[in-house]
Protein backbone atom coordinates (compact mmCIF):
# COMPACT_ATOMS: atom_id res chain seq x y z
CA UNK A 1 0.00 0.00 0.00
CA UNK A 2 1.43 3.40 -0.91
CA UNK A 3 2.44 5.90 1.70
CA UNK A 4 -0.67 8.00 0.24
CA UNK A 5 -2.92 5.46 0.79
CA UNK A 6 -1.81 4.51 4.09
CA UNK A 7 -2.58 8.35 5.08
CA UNK A 8 -5.43 8.48 3.20
CA UNK A 9 -7.00 5.27 4.83
CA UNK A 10 -5.51 6.77 8.96
CA UNK A 11 -7.67 10.36 8.15
CA UNK A 12 -10.29 8.94 6.64
CA UNK A 13 -10.84 6.70 9.83
CA UNK A 14 -10.41 9.87 12.13
CA UNK A 15 -12.69 11.88 10.09
CA UNK A 16 -15.29 9.86 9.77
CA UNK A 17 -15.41 9.66 14.02
CA UNK A 18 -15.01 13.23 14.18
CA UNK A 19 -17.52 14.10 11.33
CA UNK A 20 -20.22 11.26 12.87
CA UNK A 21 -20.59 13.68 16.18
CA UNK A 22 -20.64 16.77 14.29
CA UNK A 23 -23.38 15.14 11.47
CA UNK A 24 -22.53 17.15 8.53
CA UNK A 25 -24.18 16.56 5.73
CA UNK A 26 -25.19 19.08 2.52
CA UNK A 27 -28.14 19.03 0.24
CA UNK A 28 -28.22 19.82 -3.52
CA UNK A 29 -30.65 22.13 -5.37
CA UNK A 30 -30.46 22.49 -9.33
CA UNK A 31 -29.71 25.24 -11.09
CA UNK A 32 -29.16 25.74 -15.15
CA UNK A 33 -25.53 25.47 -16.41
CA UNK A 34 -24.97 29.38 -16.27
CA UNK A 35 -23.04 31.90 -15.27
CA UNK A 36 -25.85 34.46 -16.66
CA UNK A 37 -28.57 33.02 -14.34
CA UNK A 38 -29.44 34.31 -11.26
CA UNK A 39 -29.18 33.01 -8.45
CA UNK A 40 -31.40 31.17 -5.74
CA UNK A 41 -30.92 32.81 -2.21
CA UNK A 42 -33.21 30.18 -0.52
CA UNK A 43 -31.79 28.75 3.10
CA UNK A 44 -29.80 25.71 2.48
CA UNK A 45 -31.51 22.97 2.95
CA UNK A 46 -29.65 20.12 5.06
CA UNK A 47 -32.14 17.25 5.16
CA UNK A 48 -31.43 15.71 2.25
CA UNK A 49 -27.87 14.44 3.06
CA UNK A 50 -26.94 13.23 -0.60
CA UNK A 51 -23.09 12.41 0.63
CA UNK A 52 -20.41 13.78 3.43
CA UNK A 53 -18.60 15.40 1.38
CA UNK A 54 -16.29 16.85 3.74
CA UNK A 55 -14.85 12.90 4.27
CA UNK A 56 -13.25 12.82 0.73
CA UNK A 57 -10.80 15.42 1.83
CA UNK A 58 -7.48 15.24 4.40
CA UNK A 59 -8.59 18.69 5.99
CA UNK A 60 -7.41 18.00 9.62
CA UNK A 61 -10.48 16.92 12.05
CA UNK A 62 -12.06 19.98 13.57
CA UNK A 63 -11.02 22.73 11.06
CA UNK A 64 -13.55 25.28 9.34
CA UNK A 65 -11.82 26.34 6.03
CA UNK A 66 -13.22 28.97 4.71
CA UNK A 67 -10.58 30.06 2.13
CA UNK A 68 -10.76 28.63 -0.97
CA UNK A 69 -10.12 31.81 -2.53
CA UNK A 70 -6.45 31.64 -1.70
CA UNK A 71 -6.35 27.58 -2.28
CA UNK A 72 -8.62 24.85 -2.14
CA UNK A 73 -7.70 21.38 -0.50
CA UNK A 74 -7.69 18.82 -3.23
CA UNK A 75 -9.88 15.46 -2.59
CA UNK A 76 -7.89 12.25 -1.94
CA UNK A 77 -9.85 11.44 -5.47
CA UNK A 78 -7.52 13.72 -7.34
CA UNK A 79 -4.29 13.33 -5.06
CA UNK A 80 -4.32 9.56 -5.99
CA UNK A 81 -4.47 10.29 -9.24
CA UNK A 82 -1.13 12.36 -9.26
CA UNK A 83 0.34 10.34 -6.90
CA UNK A 84 -0.42 7.03 -9.53
CA UNK A 85 0.37 9.28 -12.78
CA UNK A 86 3.66 9.93 -11.35
CA UNK A 87 4.61 6.37 -10.31
CA UNK A 88 3.24 5.32 -13.93
CA UNK A 89 5.50 7.59 -15.93
CA UNK A 90 8.54 6.71 -13.58
CA UNK A 91 8.31 2.84 -15.06
CA UNK A 92 9.52 4.43 -18.21
CA UNK A 93 9.87 7.68 -18.20
CA UNK A 94 9.88 9.08 -21.63
CA UNK A 95 7.87 6.15 -23.11
CA UNK A 96 5.19 6.77 -20.55
CA UNK A 97 5.48 10.49 -20.36
CA UNK A 98 5.69 11.10 -23.94
CA UNK A 99 3.40 8.15 -24.60
CA UNK A 100 0.66 7.14 -23.65
CA UNK A 101 -0.01 8.51 -20.47
CA UNK A 102 1.44 11.79 -22.03
CA UNK A 103 -1.52 12.04 -24.26
CA UNK A 104 -4.04 12.10 -21.73
CA UNK A 105 -3.42 15.93 -21.12
CA UNK A 106 -4.91 16.96 -24.38
CA UNK A 107 -8.42 15.01 -23.03
CA UNK A 108 -7.86 17.36 -19.82
CA UNK A 109 -8.47 19.79 -22.33
CA UNK A 110 -11.57 18.86 -23.83
CA UNK A 111 -12.83 18.34 -20.05
CA UNK A 112 -12.20 22.05 -19.26
CA UNK A 113 -13.41 22.92 -22.81
CA UNK A 114 -17.10 21.10 -21.92
CA UNK A 115 -16.69 22.57 -18.43
CA UNK A 116 -17.09 26.56 -19.48
CA UNK A 117 -18.63 26.02 -22.76
CA UNK A 118 -15.55 26.23 -25.08
CA UNK A 119 -14.09 24.33 -27.96
CA UNK A 120 -10.75 21.98 -27.15
CA UNK A 121 -9.30 24.30 -29.64
CA UNK A 122 -10.05 27.69 -27.39
CA UNK A 123 -7.85 25.47 -24.56
CA UNK A 124 -3.90 25.96 -23.12
CA UNK A 125 -3.28 24.11 -20.48
CA UNK A 126 -1.34 26.68 -18.06
CA UNK A 127 0.12 26.41 -14.27
CA UNK A 128 -2.06 29.11 -12.88
CA UNK A 129 -4.20 32.34 -13.32
CA UNK A 130 -1.26 34.62 -13.55
CA UNK A 131 0.35 33.02 -16.10
CA UNK A 132 -2.82 33.18 -18.70
CA UNK A 133 -3.41 36.54 -18.01
CA UNK A 134 0.25 37.23 -18.74
CA UNK A 135 0.10 35.63 -22.18
CA UNK A 136 -2.43 37.35 -22.81
CA UNK A 137 -0.80 40.50 -22.07
CA UNK A 138 2.38 39.50 -23.50
CA UNK A 139 1.07 38.66 -26.61
CA UNK A 140 -0.74 41.50 -27.64
CA UNK A 141 0.42 44.15 -29.65
CA UNK A 142 -0.06 47.33 -27.87
CA UNK A 143 1.36 50.91 -28.54
CA UNK A 144 2.16 53.62 -26.34
CA UNK A 145 -0.68 55.85 -25.33
CA UNK A 146 -3.80 52.47 -25.21
CA UNK A 147 -5.52 51.95 -22.36
CA UNK A 148 -6.29 49.12 -20.52
CA UNK A 149 -9.36 49.13 -18.10
CA UNK A 150 -9.14 47.57 -15.13
CA UNK A 151 -10.49 48.14 -11.24
CA UNK A 152 -8.92 49.39 -8.41
CA UNK A 153 -10.09 45.86 -6.87
CA UNK A 154 -8.33 43.44 -9.13
CA UNK A 155 -5.58 40.68 -8.05
CA UNK A 156 -1.47 41.84 -8.46
CA UNK A 157 -1.52 38.19 -10.78
CA UNK A 158 -4.20 39.40 -13.01
CA UNK A 159 -2.27 43.18 -13.30
CA UNK A 160 1.44 42.19 -13.56
CA UNK A 161 1.36 41.85 -17.50
CA UNK A 162 -1.36 45.27 -17.58
CA UNK A 163 2.05 47.07 -15.50
CA UNK A 164 4.50 45.67 -17.22
CA UNK A 165 3.38 47.20 -20.45
CA UNK A 166 3.04 50.39 -18.59
CA UNK A 167 6.18 50.15 -17.29
CA UNK A 168 8.30 49.52 -19.97
CA UNK A 169 5.98 50.05 -23.65
CA UNK A 170 3.96 53.10 -22.33
CA UNK A 171 0.56 51.74 -22.15
CA UNK A 172 -1.76 53.37 -19.85
CA UNK A 173 -3.82 51.87 -17.34
CA UNK A 174 -7.47 53.37 -15.89
CA UNK A 175 -8.55 51.87 -12.80
CA UNK A 176 -12.08 51.74 -12.24
CA UNK A 177 -13.01 52.11 -8.55
CA UNK A 178 -16.66 50.08 -7.59
CA UNK A 179 -18.41 51.56 -4.13
CA UNK A 180 -18.01 48.97 -1.86
CA UNK A 181 -22.05 49.33 -0.31
CA UNK A 182 -24.82 48.70 -2.59
CA UNK A 183 -23.70 48.74 -5.65
CA UNK A 184 -25.79 47.57 -9.09
CA UNK A 185 -25.11 46.16 -12.14
CA UNK A 186 -26.00 49.73 -13.46
CA UNK A 187 -23.51 51.27 -11.71
CA UNK A 188 -20.93 49.20 -12.62
CA UNK A 189 -21.72 49.19 -16.11
CA UNK A 190 -21.64 53.64 -16.37
CA UNK A 191 -18.88 53.42 -14.40
CA UNK A 192 -16.71 51.59 -17.01
CA UNK A 193 -18.59 53.27 -19.87
CA UNK A 194 -17.27 56.28 -18.39
CA UNK A 195 -13.55 55.33 -18.25
CA UNK A 196 -13.68 54.21 -22.41
CA UNK A 197 -12.15 56.60 -25.26
CA UNK A 198 -10.80 55.81 -28.43
CA UNK A 199 -7.68 54.55 -27.36
CA UNK A 200 -9.19 52.02 -24.74
CA UNK A 201 -7.97 48.58 -26.58
CA UNK A 202 -8.60 46.68 -23.95
CA UNK A 203 -11.33 45.73 -20.96
CA UNK A 204 -9.43 43.86 -18.28
CA UNK A 205 -11.16 42.57 -15.02
CA UNK A 206 -12.44 39.73 -12.54
CA UNK A 207 -15.26 37.33 -12.87
CA UNK A 208 -15.42 37.80 -9.42
CA UNK A 209 -13.64 39.98 -7.19
CA UNK A 210 -11.07 38.65 -4.96
CA UNK A 211 -11.97 41.87 -3.01
CA UNK A 212 -15.69 41.85 -2.42
CA UNK A 213 -16.84 38.72 -4.04
CA UNK A 214 -18.69 40.75 -6.78
CA UNK A 215 -19.64 38.93 -10.25
CA UNK A 216 -18.49 41.26 -12.82
CA UNK A 217 -21.47 41.43 -15.39
CA UNK A 218 -19.74 40.67 -18.65
CA UNK A 219 -22.54 40.25 -20.97
CA UNK A 220 -23.53 43.36 -20.45
CA UNK A 221 -20.26 45.02 -20.39
CA UNK A 222 -19.69 43.10 -23.74
CA UNK A 223 -22.53 45.25 -25.47
CA UNK A 224 -20.62 48.15 -24.75
CA UNK A 225 -16.87 46.75 -25.69
CA UNK A 226 -17.64 44.70 -28.68
CA UNK A 227 -18.76 47.27 -31.04
CA UNK A 228 -15.75 49.71 -30.05
CA UNK A 229 -13.32 46.69 -31.02
CA UNK A 230 -12.15 46.27 -27.41
CA UNK A 231 -10.86 43.25 -26.35
CA UNK A 232 -13.06 41.65 -22.81
CA UNK A 233 -10.00 39.72 -20.93
CA UNK A 234 -11.72 37.93 -17.72
CA UNK A 235 -9.39 36.99 -15.02
CA UNK A 236 -11.50 33.69 -13.54
CA UNK A 237 -9.67 32.98 -10.68
CA UNK A 238 -12.35 33.05 -8.11
CA UNK A 239 -15.34 32.09 -10.24
CA UNK A 240 -13.85 28.61 -12.25
CA UNK A 241 -15.26 26.09 -9.82
CA UNK A 242 -17.59 28.34 -8.01
CA UNK A 243 -19.83 29.51 -9.88
CA UNK A 244 -21.08 27.86 -13.76
CA UNK A 245 -18.82 29.27 -16.13
CA UNK A 246 -20.56 29.60 -19.74
CA UNK A 247 -17.56 31.91 -21.97
CA UNK A 248 -20.19 31.84 -24.47
CA UNK A 249 -22.79 33.53 -22.46
CA UNK A 250 -20.15 35.88 -20.82
CA UNK A 251 -19.04 36.97 -24.21
CA UNK A 252 -15.39 37.33 -23.05
CA UNK A 253 -12.70 37.24 -25.66
CA UNK A 254 -9.95 35.64 -22.77
CA UNK A 255 -10.65 33.69 -19.48
CA UNK A 256 -8.24 33.05 -17.30
CA UNK A 257 -8.35 30.06 -14.32
CA UNK A 258 -6.17 28.34 -11.40
CA UNK A 259 -7.40 24.52 -10.96
CA UNK A 260 -5.88 24.89 -7.53
CA UNK A 261 -8.55 27.33 -5.73
CA UNK A 262 -12.17 26.41 -6.18
CA UNK A 263 -11.53 23.50 -8.95
CA UNK A 264 -10.01 21.70 -5.66
CA UNK A 265 -7.36 20.40 -8.10
CA UNK A 266 -3.23 20.23 -8.05
CA UNK A 267 -1.38 23.20 -6.89
CA UNK A 268 0.03 24.79 -10.13
CA UNK A 269 -2.60 24.22 -12.65
CA UNK A 270 -4.77 26.34 -14.63
CA UNK A 271 -5.98 26.94 -17.96
CA UNK A 272 -6.89 30.13 -20.74
CA UNK A 273 -9.26 30.03 -23.31
CA UNK A 274 -8.60 32.13 -26.06
CA UNK A 275 -11.86 32.78 -28.14
CA UNK A 276 -10.93 31.88 -31.77
CA UNK A 277 -11.80 35.31 -33.34
CA UNK A 278 -8.90 36.94 -31.67
CA UNK A 279 -6.56 34.09 -31.03
CA UNK A 280 -4.75 35.67 -34.17
CA UNK A 281 -4.20 38.93 -32.01
CA UNK A 282 -2.14 36.99 -29.00
CA UNK A 283 1.46 36.44 -30.24
CA UNK A 284 3.62 34.95 -27.43
CA UNK A 285 6.23 32.29 -27.58
CA UNK A 286 5.03 29.60 -25.84
CA UNK A 287 1.79 29.58 -28.23
CA UNK A 288 3.51 29.58 -31.62
CA UNK A 289 3.75 25.93 -31.65
CA UNK A 290 -0.14 25.67 -30.80
CA UNK A 291 -2.34 24.77 -28.15
CA UNK A 292 -1.31 21.08 -27.31
CA UNK A 293 -0.95 20.03 -23.94
CA UNK A 294 3.00 19.55 -25.40
CA UNK A 295 4.60 20.90 -27.98
CA UNK A 296 8.36 22.27 -28.56
CA UNK A 297 7.55 25.87 -27.30
CA UNK A 298 6.27 24.41 -23.91
CA UNK A 299 8.35 21.79 -22.61
CA UNK A 300 8.12 19.21 -20.53
CA UNK A 301 4.94 19.40 -18.47
CA UNK A 302 3.66 18.17 -15.63
CA UNK A 303 1.49 15.44 -16.58
CA UNK A 304 0.42 14.02 -13.31
CA UNK A 305 -1.48 17.58 -12.31
CA UNK A 306 -2.66 17.61 -15.40
CA UNK A 307 -4.28 14.88 -15.47
CA UNK A 308 -5.24 15.47 -11.72
CA UNK A 309 -6.97 18.39 -12.66
CA UNK A 310 -9.38 16.33 -14.70
CA UNK A 311 -10.07 13.97 -12.06
CA UNK A 312 -10.85 17.09 -10.20
CA UNK A 313 -13.87 17.94 -12.48
CA UNK A 314 -14.89 14.29 -12.87
CA UNK A 315 -15.07 14.68 -9.01
CA UNK A 316 -17.03 17.75 -8.89
CA UNK A 317 -19.47 15.79 -11.39
CA UNK A 318 -20.11 12.93 -8.79
CA UNK A 319 -20.98 15.65 -6.25
CA UNK A 320 -24.15 17.26 -8.71
CA UNK A 321 -21.99 19.03 -11.00
CA UNK A 322 -21.41 22.33 -11.06
CA UNK A 323 -24.62 23.74 -10.57
CA UNK A 324 -25.31 22.31 -7.71
CA UNK A 325 -22.02 23.87 -5.99
CA UNK A 326 -23.08 26.76 -6.97
CA UNK A 327 -26.41 26.29 -5.63
CA UNK A 328 -24.50 25.28 -2.29
CA UNK A 329 -21.78 28.11 -2.26
CA UNK A 330 -24.20 30.78 -3.08
CA UNK A 331 -27.15 29.73 -0.50
CA UNK A 332 -24.46 29.51 2.12
CA UNK A 333 -22.95 32.81 1.34
CA UNK A 334 -26.51 34.37 1.63
CA UNK A 335 -26.43 33.11 4.81
CA UNK A 336 -23.64 34.34 6.07
CA UNK A 337 -24.65 37.49 4.64
CA UNK A 338 -27.77 37.89 6.53
CA UNK A 339 -26.27 36.40 10.18
CA UNK A 340 -23.53 39.18 9.51
CA UNK A 341 -25.38 42.06 9.40
CA UNK A 342 -26.02 41.14 13.10
CA UNK A 343 -22.47 42.19 14.05
CA UNK A 344 -22.48 46.03 14.93
CA UNK A 345 -18.78 46.09 14.23
CA UNK A 346 -18.67 44.45 10.61
CA UNK A 347 -19.43 46.20 7.74
CA UNK A 348 -20.36 43.91 4.88
CA UNK A 349 -19.04 45.05 1.25
CA UNK A 350 -20.36 42.14 -0.81
CA UNK A 351 -23.13 42.98 -3.04
CA UNK A 352 -26.38 42.14 -2.43
CA UNK A 353 -28.35 42.44 -5.95
CA UNK A 354 -29.04 38.80 -7.08
CA UNK A 355 -26.89 39.32 -10.29
CA UNK A 356 -23.62 39.89 -8.75
CA UNK A 357 -23.39 37.75 -5.89
CA UNK A 358 -21.02 35.04 -5.64
CA UNK A 359 -19.89 32.62 -2.88
CA UNK A 360 -17.60 34.68 -1.64
CA UNK A 361 -18.23 37.41 1.54
CA UNK A 362 -16.37 40.24 2.71
CA UNK A 363 -16.58 42.39 6.05
CA UNK A 364 -14.88 45.45 6.64
CA UNK A 365 -13.50 45.43 9.95
CA UNK A 366 -14.72 48.88 11.46
CA UNK A 367 -12.52 49.24 14.97
CA UNK A 368 -10.29 47.08 15.08
CA UNK A 369 -7.30 45.52 13.28
CA UNK A 370 -8.45 42.38 11.38
CA UNK A 371 -5.37 40.90 11.33
CA UNK A 372 -5.87 40.46 15.15
CA UNK A 373 -9.29 39.15 14.47
CA UNK A 374 -7.71 36.51 11.70
CA UNK A 375 -5.22 35.79 14.23
CA UNK A 376 -7.94 35.04 17.14
CA UNK A 377 -10.29 33.18 14.51
CA UNK A 378 -7.35 30.76 13.45
CA UNK A 379 -5.96 30.16 17.10
CA UNK A 380 -9.71 28.40 16.99
CA UNK A 381 -9.44 26.39 14.06
CA UNK A 382 -11.09 28.40 11.51
CA UNK A 383 -9.22 29.57 8.43
CA UNK A 384 -10.11 32.98 6.59
CA UNK A 385 -8.64 35.26 4.65
CA UNK A 386 -7.63 38.86 5.86
CA UNK A 387 -6.58 42.28 3.96
CA UNK A 388 -4.25 43.31 5.95
CA UNK A 389 -4.05 47.35 4.08
CA UNK A 390 -7.56 47.33 3.63
CA UNK A 391 -8.35 45.94 7.20
CA UNK A 392 -11.03 43.08 5.88
CA UNK A 393 -11.86 39.83 6.63
CA UNK A 394 -12.88 37.35 3.38
CA UNK A 395 -14.93 33.87 3.51
CA UNK A 396 -14.59 31.65 0.74
CA UNK A 397 -17.87 29.09 1.09
CA UNK A 398 -17.21 25.56 -1.03
CA UNK A 399 -18.79 22.62 -1.29
CA UNK A 400 -17.18 20.94 2.21
CA UNK A 401 -18.31 23.94 4.24
CA UNK A 402 -21.68 23.70 6.48
CA UNK A 403 -24.43 26.22 7.61
CA UNK A 404 -23.95 24.65 11.13
CA UNK A 405 -20.02 25.90 10.19
CA UNK A 406 -21.01 29.63 9.02
CA UNK A 407 -22.96 29.46 12.56
CA UNK A 408 -19.89 29.09 14.21
CA UNK A 409 -17.56 31.50 12.08
CA UNK A 410 -20.53 34.08 13.31
CA UNK A 411 -20.71 33.41 16.80
CA UNK A 412 -17.14 33.61 17.31
CA UNK A 413 -16.71 36.71 15.19
CA UNK A 414 -19.66 38.52 17.69
CA UNK A 415 -17.51 37.11 20.27
CA UNK A 416 -14.51 39.16 18.70
CA UNK A 417 -16.06 42.24 17.49
CA UNK A 418 -17.13 45.29 19.91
Amino acid sequence: MSILKREVNRRNFIQKISLSTVGVGLGYCGLANTHSVPLSTQKISETVAVKDVRGEFMLQPGLHYFNTGSLGPSPKKVLNKVWETMQAIELDPVGNNWGPIGRQANEVREQLANYINADTEEIILTRNTTEGMNMVAAGLSLQEGDEVITSTDEHYGGQAGWEFLEKYKGVKIKRVHFPKENITTDQAITLIEKQITSRTKVCSLMDVSTITGMRMPFSELAKITKPKGILLVCDGAQSAGMLSVDVKALEVDAFAASGHKWMLGPKETGFLYLNKTIQDQIKVTQLESGFKAYNHNTGTRNIANILGLGEAIKTQKSWGGIAAIQQHNVSLANHLKASIKTIKGLQLISPEENSLQSGLVAVKVKNQNAKEIYNQLKQKNIIVKVLGKRNILRFSNHIFNTQEETDTLVQELSNLID
